[in-house]
């Protein structure tokens, strides 16, 4: 009994001109690209695959399940892409937990009385002296000169138009 296995070697409407998807393999419909995940690891993915979507389905499991379980049975699962999926799902966890903000997004209010009095011809050198003087004793760290310096450079209280 004789059975045909599939290869790409007869595969149709593979594109032949580029790099195949690795994860559709044989049923690369479309343009591939080269995406990079660090640790010197680059894959060819279709649009589909590459897209964050498809990354970020449920909550990037798919993603990388799949390319541990491909890698694994091509016998290729190197610690270099080991780190990379690593960094992948580190990655897709900090990006759901709020960051630390620094000086000037963290003293929202104080921006807002500064711009305020910018907006009535206050010199930023002033405002970076009260602010000195008033938040001496605060154990949090306020703005800096060069930040209050921005925020008067930025005009953000003209608005648009």
């Amino acid at each position: 009994m004789s059975y045909y296995a599939p290869s790409l070697y007869k595969a149709r409407k593979v594109p032949t001109k580029q790099n195949v998807c690795c994860i559709c393999v044989d049923r690369t419909r479309g343009k591939t690209q080269k995406v990079r995940l660090g640790y010197g690891v680059e894959i060819w993915l279709c649009q589909a695959h590459a897209c964050p979507e498809f990354q970020r389905q449920r909550n990037g499991r798919d993603f990388e399940l799949t390319l541990s379980r491909l890698w694994s049975a091509h016998g290729c699962w190197t610690v270099a892409r080991q780190k990379a999926l690593k960094a992948f799902t580190t990655a897709r966890v900090a990006a759901k937990q709020p960051r630390h903000r620094p000086g000037s997004y963290a003293w929202p209010e104080l921006r807002q009385r500064a711009e305020a009095a910018f907006a009535k011809g206050a010199a930023p050198e002033w405002i970076a002296g009260e602010v000195k003087r008033r938040y001496t004793d605060c154990p949090a760290r306020p703005p800096s000169r060069r930040t209050i310096r921005r925020w008067h450079a930025e005009r953000r209280w003209i608005g648009p138009g």
